[in-house]
């Protein structure tokens, strides 16, 4: 049984996740595409919550901006939190890895965002530039 987009939109608002629509399709599309090997290993339900911690991966790696209350009845009104990105990261990993022994979702979880290096050089060429003091 594969997840369906309107799950993964309810699954994703219940953390505080919101994608567009043609982002969610084409990442249910990739938590689909390891199907085969979630129906040999895992009961249905087991399978299902490997997606549902596979989407939230994917939905939380396209940025840490997450929902955190709405109100409405016409009072309007959504807060959002900028915080704790990693922990929430790891605690996706973590329910992920403990349920997915087999490894189906691996080669789709995106790259661990709160451990990527960033690094940068500047290089410069010319005649007259002098830094800290000059000739």
């Amino acid at each position: 049984m594969t997840i369906t987009v309107e799950q993964a939109t309810e699954y994703l608002a219940s953390v505080g996740v919101s994608l567009p629509d043609f982002i969610l399709s084409a990442i249910v599309d990739q938590a689909n595409s390891v199907q085969a090997c979630l129906d040999e290993h895992y009961t249905p339900g087991v399978a299902l919550l490997i997606q549902c911690y596979l989407l939230g991966l994917m939905g939380l790696s396209q940025g840490d901006r997450y929902v955190s209350s709405q109100t409405a009845p016409s009072g309007a009104s959504q807060s959002f939190r900028y915080q704790s990105f990693a922990d929430r990261w790891r605690g996706l990993m973590g329910l992920l890895r403990g349920l997915d022994t087999f490894g189906c979702a691996a080669a789709l979880i995106p790259q661990d965002p709160t451990t990527v290096a960033h690094g940068g050089i500047w290089i410069g060429k010319g005649g007259n530039f002098a830094c800290g003091g000059g000739r």
